[in-house]
C-alpha cells in the first residue's frame, strides 16, 4: 500500500525502530537510520521531486568554545528548498525540562535559517524526541511560527520540572502520529505540485 492510504505504519519499519532504540549507541545517532528510512517511505519513494539531505550547524545554545554540532534533516525539493525539517533527539531530551527548552530553541533557530527559503506557504518542523513528536508548523508570508514561543516563567529561576511537558506527547509512529505524517505530507505534495505548474 502506499503511505497516503496506510492504517499503520509498516512493520518493517516499526522493527527497525525496536532495533535501534535497544541498541546502546550514542544518543541520537540511534535514530538517523530510522528515520532516514521513514521520511523516505513517506515523502520520497516513487518520486524525484523531492530529496533526504541530513545537514549540520553549530550549537549556538552552547558555550561559544565548544565543538558541538546538531544533526539534523531536511526534506529538500529540486530545487533545493526546503519543504520540511527535522530534528532529532534521544528520548531522554523528554524528560527534563532543560533538554525541552533547548530542543524548542533549536527548532525555531532552524525556521530562522529556513523559513524565507521555503517555495510552498508553510514550512512543517518536526521536533523528534525518540518517537515523541512535537509538530511546529511557519507561515513564510508572516513569519509566525505555531505552536508559539513560551518563555522562561522566573528568569533567575532553574526551570520548572513541569515546563513545556506534555508538548511532545504524539508518538510518530502511533496511528495518530501517521496520521498526523499522512496530513503533512499531503498538504507538501499538493503545494509544491502548485508551485510547479
Amino acid at each position: 500500500m502506499p503511505f497516503s492510504t496506510d492504517a499503520n505504519w509498516p512493520q518493517g519499519l516499526l522493527n527497525i525502530f525496536n532495533v535501534s532504540r535497544n541498541q546502546n549507541a550514542p544518543l541520537e545517532s540511534r535514530y538517523y537510520g530510522p528515520y532516514d528510512r521513514l521520511f523516505n517511505y513517506a515523502v520520497i519513494e516513487g518520486s524525484f521531486t523531492f530529496f533526504l539531505a541530513l545537514q549540520t550547524a553549530p550549537d549556538e545554545t552552547s558555550a561559544r568554545d565548544a565543538v558541538d554540532f546538531i544533526i539534523f534533516m531536511v526534506v529538500l525539493n529540486h530545487e533545493q528548498k526546503p519543504v520540511l525539517i527535522a530534528e532529532i533527539k534521544d528520548d531522554r531530551w523528554a524528560n527534563e525540562p532543560d533538554k525541552r527548552q533547548r530542543a524548542d530553541t533549536q527548532m525555531r533557530q532552524r525556521y530562522d535559517q529556513m523559513l524565507l527559503n521555503c517555495p510552498i506557504p508553510r514550512l512543517y518542523g518536526l521536533s523528534l524526541l525518540g518517537t515523541s513528536l512535537r509538530v511546529y508548523c511557519g507561515d513564510k508570508v508572516t513569519g509566525e511560527i505555531t505552536p508559539h514561543f513560551v518563555g522562561r516563567p522566573i528568569a533567575d529561576r532553574i526551570l520548572p520540572p513541569d515546563f513545556l511537558g506534555g508538548q511532545w506527547d504524539l508518538d510518530i509512529l502511533s496511528r495518530d502520529g501517521l496520521k498526523k505524517m499522512q496530513e503533512i505530507v499531503t498538504y507538501i505534495k499538493a503545494e509544491t505540485n502548485v508551485v510547479g505548474q
